[in-house]
């Protein structure tokens, strides 16, 4: 599933790619997430490849994470169907699959039910936004 996202994004790359090289954000501004907020179902809206280009909208299979108040988390679409835990450091959730890290996001804001996010598998590092699942 890695390898098909791989390919996927390449594509994206290539065509949204018009940007030169992007420098580094500073991480040092950290912002704390709301534990009440991050519980129950986001579903990514919009994606960009690069942190310095423009939002497009998602146009992929539907892709959400739920995130429970017991821990437990759930992943479904482009990045997989499992289930697993996940951990909240300051801004940063880790989602973990049978022990080992799957994906990491670092948010970047929360307003309302839309979240920006940095997604990191290890392989692809995407910005997203996410709107909250009310169902």
């Amino acid at each position: 599933m890695k390898k098909y996202l791989l390919n996927i994004m390449t594509i994206i790359m290539v065509a949204v790619m018009s940007a030169g090289f992007v420098s580094c954000s500073d991480d040092e501004d950290e912002v704390s997430i709301p534990m009440e907020s991050l519980y129950g179902t986001w579903n990514i809206s919009e994606v960009k490849v690069l942190e310095s280009t423009p939002y497009f909208p998602w146009e992929f299979a539907k892709t959400s994470a739920t995130f429970n108040s017991d821990g437990t988390y759930q992943g479904k679409g482009v990045y997989g169907n499992g289930r697993g835990t996940y951990t909240v450091n300051g801004n940063t959730i880790t989602t973990y699959v049978n022990g080992e890290v799957y994906i990491v996001y670092t948010l970047i804001s929360l307003k309302d039910d839309v979240a920006e996010l940095k997604l990191d598998t290890g392989e692809t590092v995407l910005w997203i936004k996410c709107v909250k699942d009310f169902k």
